[in-house]
């Protein structure tokens, strides 16, 4: 019986943005368990993994978006046990993530509940929304002599303001809850580049010049924010 099983970062929407490695282990798996966040079923995950295999090998599990931690570490177990029952069937056994496993991912959480029952757990990277987003703009996150910073976006505006100022470049993550202090943080910073790329490699995909116009609410949600400070603000 295999005591491992994998972990496939899917990139981060556009279902040819995964790699080679990550597609031949989907299409060598008896199961590919994907997370499903949305009760009826909807699943941009599944729509990825079902671009290249058979429904017949996907087993949906729903991760209420929640912060209740208790609910959330109770299934993540509840998710462990089966898949430890899949191995002990014989099967080849996979669970995917949005982007890459490792980068504010489900799947560490999953993998810690995993290794309490002894399963290693073997990661296969993905493309990030991160690299995604920046290819998409044409802007360079760092270049040689320099450093960028990733964060889940505060919402605090000073605490903003001091991430933007902390590097030449400031990537923000899951946007919505501060992005009223974002914008109030842009107006002190003045960046020489601002930018929300919403659904990045969709067909719903926007990109907003944030110093040009505020985005509307509704684009925070699936969205990823670039900022390129100006040069002479260095030591702000």
């Amino acid at each position: 019986m295999s005591r491992f099983v994998y972990s496939v970062g899917l990139g981060p929407g556009e279902p040819e943005l995964i790699t080679l490695k990550a597609l031949k282990i989907l299409q060598a798996s008896d199961v590919v368990v994907v997370p499903q966040s949305d009760e009826t079923g909807r699943s941009i995950a599944k729509d990825i993994v079902s671009y290249h295999i058979g429904l017949q090998k996907i087993f949906m599990y729903y991760f209420p978006m929640n912060n209740k931690k208790a609910e959330l570490d109770r299934r993540y177990a509840e998710l462990a046990d089966t898949m430890q029952g899949f191995l002990e069937s014989g099967k080849m056994v996979s669970f995917v993530t949005m982007g890459e496993p490792t980068i504010f991912s489900t799947s560490n959480y999953l993998t810690r509940s995993l290794n309490d029952l002894g399963i290693e757990v073997r990661h296969i990277p993905g493309i990030s929304s991160i690299n995604a987003a920046a290819s998409r703009l044409g802007v360079p996150l760092c270049v040689k002599g320099e450093h960028f910073g990733v964060y889940e976006l505060p919402t605090d505006v000073w605490t903003v303001v001091t991430l933007m100022r902390r590097h030449p470049a400031t990537v923000f993550m899951k946007v919505s809850k501060g992005f009223g202090a974002m914008i109030e943080a842009l107006d002190i910073v003045k960046p020489e580049r601002a930018y929300l790329v919403q659904r990045v490699g969709l067909e719903e995909e926007r990109v907003y010049d944030m110093l040009e116009s505020v985005p509307p609410r509704e684009a925070t949600y699936l969205s990823i924010v670039i900022i390129k400070r100006a040069p002479d603000t260095e030591n702000a």
